[in-house]
């Protein structure tokens, strides 16, 4: 009996002894995990700079996104685990990420934030918040169907208000099908993320800007060489632009709201097309059609990328397929390139170097979006760099391939016409220059305000006259000195009307175009004077001599009049024209002597 009793009360103190092991184990474990609760709840009025919350935050991926909220906030605590990632990459997947976190105020002053994710091509975004009767107001973002666009801001991102105080609990449902699913999660202030906004912006334009300008470029050197591999590259430069423009979501600036829904799935479209032209300018200009097993290849990347197009539709967008089919291609046309530069094609050297850079930079974009190891985690703004060399390369390998090849005549051709044509609009606008002042200033009978007028028109009748002779000779990269100089001496017979004056013209040597024009101005204003001047309606003569002396070129104008005292003459406009042009453009000098007639001897 006392046995019993003995082994009962020895019992009796090893289970209250395990139950106090127990409850002290319980204790600690409560302790630990509000320890571990608190250090998760993060402090709003502490931040100062931008800060990445996602490593605070805990995760749960919803396989097939089969659950609502309703059952997710529910079992939060089984199915959340601690995220520890800074950045979350899932890659294309049909999941849905939810995350869950605790803000907090503890200043004594309302606090209000943004909540950025830094991907703004995700579909749907919502935002789930605790407000103080334990209900949560959703709030919804995402590419289809973003509220920021309407402020300017590509970037998505959520107000958070908290009260003096106050701690609220949210959730976030991430999920897209039109992109890759990955972002980071950073709370700052609305002017920092106008910052950030601003920064992208500026260097999203200069990427843009850039790549439009030789698009252009090199759509005028196809009007005039007719080379398709020059259309092919625009097209391809083309749907480069408009992938990272949905990419990137400017779009939301250009288009409406209804070509947005749609342009979220048109990704496909455009990664294909950038497959397809890239391709044919590649068989266009390196010629790979007489390569006949090389072409087959790239006639069935071609035959895949068109399937593509036609087969994906939001409710199947195979994104992961297209990337891997593009990618394949790019080192594909590589290999290719360096095939051909052993075969003896020279071209394909500004292949190899133009397209290791562009099928770098998209493989590292093809990587980055389907999660694998990219260098766009550190250097988000590479692909747009990349692009940007590679297309100043093809630019410039593609002059190098006009420069060789019988297109070229006719693009200077062309070119001569179409100057032509602008020089006989410029001679044209000169003339109605002239009849417009002529009409003008009919009604003065001011016989000074006639001759001033007569002085400009000889000005501009110098000008014109070298529009006029480069329309209609047969050349337009010279200018013949003696035909030109002629024809301006001509017309000023015809403006002054007086025969007994004899102009004699002896040239020993031409001019460029440009000195030309500026001696025809020279004598345009010494003519007039000696007409006006110099002979009182009576006969004369003027002698022009322009001759090389060395590497001097000189230019003796003279008549036989009755001159001028310099002492007593102030400049005229006319003088001061032909010193100004003579010092500034000539870069010369002038000598004036007028004690018998009046004589220019410039030397330049």
């Amino acid at each position: 009996m006392l046995y019993l009793t003995l082994h009962f009360s020895f019992s009796i103190k090893f289970i209250y002894n395990r139950f106090m092991y127990l409850k002290i184990f319980t204790l600690y474990f409560i302790v630990a995990f509000s320890i571990l609760s608190a250090n998760s709840v993060i402090d709003v009025s502490k931040i100062v700079k931008p800060l990445d919350i996602l490593p605070q935050t805990k995760v749960y991926v919803d396989p097939e996104g089969k659950h609502d909220f309703k059952y997710i906030s529910k079992r939060s605590d089984i199915l959340f685990k601690k995220c520890k990632k800074s950045f979350l990459h899932l890659g294309y997947t049909s999941d849905v990420v939810w995350l869950k976190f605790t803000l907090k105020n503890s200043a004594n002053t309302e606090i209000k934030k943004v909540l950025e994710i830094s991907n703004q091509m995700l579909d749907e975004i919502e935002l789930y918040t605790k407000e103080d009767n334990n209900k949560y107001i959703k709030h919804i973002n995402g590419a289809r169907h973003n509220l920021s666009y309407g402020e300017n801001i590509v970037h998505m991102y959520f107000n958070i208000l908290l009260r003096p105080a106050e701690i609220k609990e949210y959730y976030l449902k991430v999920s897209s099908q039109s992109s890759s699913v990955y972002f980071k999660l950073n709370l700052m202030s609305k002017d920092q993320l106008y910052q950030k906004e601003i920064r992208s912006q500026l260097i999203l334009a200069l990427f843009f800007g850039s790549i439009f300008a030789l698009i252009i470029y090199n759509l005028f050197i196809f009007y005039f060489s007719k080379d398709l591999a020059y259309l092919y590259y625009v097209m391809y430069l083309l749907f480069t632009v408009l992938e990272q423009s949905s990419y990137s979501a400017i779009n939301f600036y250009i288009f409406s709201e209804k070509f947005l829904q749609i342009d979220v799935f048109l990704a496909i479209f455009y990664i294909c097309n950038v497959s397809i032209f890239a391709i044919l300018f590649l068989r266009e200009y390196l010629n790979t059609k007489k390569y006949k097993k090389i072409d087959y290849i790239f006639k069935f990347f071609i035959a895949v990328n068109i399937i593509f197009i036609f087969i994906s539709r939001p409710s199947f967008y195979p994104m992961d397929a297209v990337v891997t089919i593009g990618m394949l291609s790019l080192i594909y046309i590589i290999f290719v390139s360096f095939y051909l530069l052993y075969k003896g094609e020279n071209n394909a050297k500004y292949m190899i170097v133009g397209w290791s850079i562009s099928m770098f930079a998209w493989i590292m974009q093809g990587t980055y979006d389907m999660g694998a190891w990219s260098i766009l985690y550190k250097y988000p703004y590479f692909f747009e760099v990349s692009i940007f060399v590679e297309a100043i390369l093809f630019s410039v390998a593609l002059v190098n391939k006009l420069n060789k090849t019988k297109e070229l005549e006719k693009s200077v051709q062309t070119n001569e016409i179409l100057t032509k044509e602008l020089h006989h609009r410029i001679k044209n606008n000169m003339q109605f220059i002239i009849s417009m002042y002529r009409l003008k200033l009919a009604k003065y009978s001011n016989c000074d305000l006639s001759n001033s007028l007569k002085e400009v028109e000889g000005t501009i009748q110098a000008m014109s006259t070298t529009h006029e002779m480069l329309y209609t000779q047969n050349t337009i990269s010279e200018l013949s000195t003696k035909n030109y100089l002629h024809t301006l001496i001509e017309r000023l017979k015809e403006n002054y009307n007086n025969a007994g004056v004899c102009i004699h013209l002896d040239l020993r040597t031409s001019l460029d175009m440009d000195t030309s024009i500026y001696v025809g101005i020279i004598l345009n204003e010494f003519i007039a004077n000696s007409y006006k001047y110099a002979f009182d309606g009576s006969s004369g003569q003027i002698d022009i001599c322009l001759f090389k002396k060395d590497n001097t070129y000189v230019l003796n104008i003279k008549d036989n009049g009755k001159g001028f005292d310099q002492t007593q003459q102030k400049d005229t406009f006319g003088l001061e024209l032909v010193k100004t042009l003579v010092e500034n453009e000539l870069k010369g000098q002038i000598e004036i002597n007028a004690t018998k007639g009046c004589q220019y001897l410039i030397e330049w």
